[in-house]
C-alpha cells in the first residue's frame, strides 16, 4: 500500500511539474497542440505567451521559446559595385528584434537562422541600391549617414514581412577588394 502511495504521489509531481512552464525575461512562448500551432478562440490569433508562469496542458502541448530581445546581424563583408562599375568590400551590421511574433514564426519558421538570411538579403538589397546610385568620392567623402539611412529605411519593410523591426543599420568599413589593394600596393612598391 505504501508503495503504491509514493508511486501514485510521484506521477501526480511529474504531471504537476509538466503543466508549469516558465517564459523568462526577453523570451516569448508560443504553445503547440498536437504539433499544431494553439490559436485564440475569439479572434483565431496565434496566442504568444509573455514572461512570467505559464501553464499548458502536460503530453498534448509543447513549448517553444523565441528570444524577444535585440538582436545583431553582423556577418562577414560583402562586395558592392558603384555606379563608376568599381567593387568595394562593405562590412556592415544591422541591429533588429522581433515585434510581431505570429508573423516572424510564420515567415521563419522560429529559426533565426532563416531570420538572419531573409533580413540580410533585404538589407543588402537596400545597401546595393545606395552604393549603386554614388561614386567611391561620394561614398567616402561622408555620404555614409545618407547611405545608411536610405538603408534604414528600405529595411523597413521587414516589419510587415517578417515581424522583425530594424533599429539600426551601421557601416563599419568600406574597402577595397584584396586584388585591386595587392596590386595598388605592388605598383606602389615598384
Amino acid at each position: 500500500m505504501k508503495n503504491f502511495i509514493l508511486v501514485l504521489f510521484a506521477v501526480l509531481c511529474l504531471l504537476a511539474v509538466s503543466c508549469v512552464f516558465v517564459v523568462f525575461e526577453g523570451q516569448r512562448g508560443i504553445v503547440f497542440q498536437f504539433s499544431k500551432i494553439k490559436r485564440d478562440g475569439d479572434s483565431g490569433e496565434m496566442r504568444v505567451y509573455q514572461p512570467g508562469l505559464q501553464f499548458k496542458i502536460p503530453l498534448i502541448e509543447s513549448v517553444k521559446k523565441i528570444d524577444a530581445r535585440i538582436q545583431t546581424l553582423d556577418e562577414a563583408p560583402d562586395r558592392f559595385v558603384t555606379a563608376e562599375k568599381k567593387d568595394l568590400m562593405v562590412d556592415s551590421f544591422v541591429k533588429w528584434k522581433i515585434v510581431d511574433f505570429s508573423t516572424y514564426y510564420l515567415r521563419t519558421s522560429g529559426s533565426i537562422d532563416n531570420a538572419r538570411a531573409l533580413l540580410k538579403q533585404k538589407v543588402n538589397n537596400g545597401l546595393r541600391t545606395e552604393f549603386g546610385t554614388r561614386t567611391i568620392k561620394e561614398i567616402v567623402s561622408g555620404d555614409r549617414s545618407a547611405i545608411m539611412a536610405k538603408a534604414l529605411e528600405s529595411a523597413a519593410s521587414s516589419r510587415e514581412d517578417l515581424g522583425i523591426e530594424v533599429i539600426d543599420v551601421r557601416i563599419k568599413a568600406i574597402n577595397l577588394p584584396s586584388e585591386v589593394s595587392n596590386s595598388i600596393y605592388d605598383r606602389m612598391r615598384a
